[in-house]
């Protein structure tokens, strides 16, 4: 498995999973409540369709999640 990893609204970290002919596997976003990365294929499609979607670096995604984490503590 290989990763890419994305911004989707300037908000929302996304993991995705490409095995090894490239294809698309799985997406998984942060969780506040599970403190943990969750699987959700819906954000396959959404990152297909959202024309809000940047491409981020493996550390800029770690940052978003600890930043997402540290917010559901905070609540």
């Amino acid at each position: 498995m290989t990763y890419r990893y994305y911004l989707l609204g300037e908000t929302v970290p996304v993991r995705v999973a490409f095995n090894e002919t490239g294809l698309k596997m799985a997406a998984e976003i942060p969780s506040r409540d599970k403190q943990t990365l969750i699987q959700d294929a819906t954000y396959l499609s959404r990152l297909e369709h959202s024309f809000e979607v940047d491409e981020i670096t493996e550390d800029q995604f770690v940052a978003c999640c600890r930043s997402i984490f540290e917010v559901g503590f905070a609540t």
